[in-house]
């Protein structure tokens, strides 16, 4: 967040629905790591529920495409021998 301004999370709102829609609520996480007393290492991320389904399906995808290229440089191999 920029200018130390909180942040409301972005709602979508149905007619007669005073609650945000769980899609677009922000998750925060903050961390803080001290190396050594002069050093150290401070981050934060924010996404939406959105956005995290969205880093999911991607990872997915990809872990998906190397476990079918294992197996067709592996059952290529196979098949030279």
């Amino acid at each position: 967040m920029s200018g130390g301004q909180a942040q409301s999370p972005v709602s979508t709102q149905k007619d007669g629905d005073s609650s945000p829609s769980s899609m677009y609520e922000v998750q925060r996480a903050e961390v803080s790591l001290m190396v050594t007393k002069d050093s150290g290492l401070r981050a934060k991320a924010e996404i939406t529920n959105r956005g995290l389904l969205s880093v999911a399906v991607l990872v997915s995808s990809i872990l998906l495409s190397t476990a079918v290229l294992v197996h067709v440089a592996i059952t290529a191999d196979r098949r030279r021998r």
